[in-house]
Formats: structure tokens, sequence, C-alpha cells
């Protein structure tokens, strides 16, 4: 206590001066809510979109598997005779749209158009293609369809709402307006 003591001595008469303190420590309180809290929400908003952009269990991720067997689904389509070729060039227009992976939202909009894009390919296909075509059209289609699902129940929109409703609660609402973090986007 002395040595509190000792720096209220030492202190310029102005913040000796009722008031003063106070407001110090109300400006203090600011800094660390506004100061600490910003960096704590920004680091928050970063690791929730760490489950859309990186790591091998990633919506990134997993598009990537799902583009490259759409492709392989086109390149086997290809070598099938009198294919129609405008489902060809649709389901190509579709793998190369889903490339953008640029946000959640257009991630999700560009899989779907995929998707439907692939499955009419694949349903068309199938009925013209040989054995050996049959098989390799399959086996890809198949892993075509498990990253799908995967997708479908990825953790990353569960993530997406529990940042959303924290960033939009009181006082990480003016937090997150203060710092410029928004809403986390849905992979939806």
């Amino acid at each position: 206590m002395n040595k509190l003591a000792e720096v209220e001595q030492k202190l310029p008469a102005v913040w000796k001066k009722t008031g003063v303190p106070q407001l110090a420590l109300v400006v203090m309180v600011l800094v660390g809510l506004f100061g600490i809290g910003g960096a704590k929400l920004s680091a928050y908003a970063n690791s929730t979109m760490a489950g859309f952009a990186t790591g091998q269990y990633s919506i990134t991720a997993d598009m990537n598997q799902r583009i490259s067997a759409a492709a392989n689904v086109i390149t086997i389509a290809k070598k099938i005779p009198n294919l129609d070729q405008t489902l060809l060039e649709q389901a190509q227009q579709a793998v190369d749209a889903a490339e953008d992976l640029s946000s959640p939202e257009q991630a999700y909009q560009n899989n779907q158009a995929m998707e439907t894009a692939i499955e009419a390919l694949y349903n068309t296909a199938l009925t013209q293609a040989d054995a050996q075509q049959k098989d390799q059209l399959s086996e890809q289609h198949s892993e075509f369809l498990s990253r799908g699902t995967i997708l479908r129940n990825s953790a990353y929109n569960e993530q997406a709402k529990a940042f959303n409703d924290k960033r939009n609660a009181f006082p990480a609402n003016l937090i997150g307006a203060l710092w410029g973090v928004q809403e986390a986007e849905y992979f939806a």
C-alpha cells in the first residue's frame, strides 16, 4: 500500500484532482474492452473462416476433391461416342466456376450448379458407356457424391452460427462494428 501512496504523491497535480482518476479508469476500461475485445473478436472470426478455407478437413479441401472427381467424370464422358456435347460443355463450365472458392456462399452456389450439371452428364453418359467406362464413371461419381455428403455434414455452418451469435451480442456487436468484423457467411 505504501508503494501506491508514493506513486500517487509523484503524480502531477492535475491527476490528483477529483474526476481525473475516474476518467483515466474509464478510458483504460474502454481501451481494454474495445482494444483487447476487438483483437479477440478478429481472432475468432479468423479461426471460424479457417474452417472454410484452410486445413485438410475444410470446405475448400473437400470442394477441391469434389471438383477433381467431377473433372474425372467429364474426362471419361468425353471418350463416349456421340455423347451430347451440350451436357459436356455445361458440366465443364460448372466445374470451372466451382473453382471460385472466394467465399462460403459463392462456393455453395457453385457447388449446387456443379452437382446439377454433373448429375445430368453422368445419367446420360452411363446409358451410352461401355462396361469399362461404366465402372470408371461409377467410381468417380461415387467419389463426387461422397464429397457432397461430407460437405453437407461439415461443422463449418455450426461454427459460423456460433461466431455470428457471439458477434451479434452486446458488446461484441459494437466492437465488431468498430473493428470491421463482419458476420461469417454460411456454406448454404
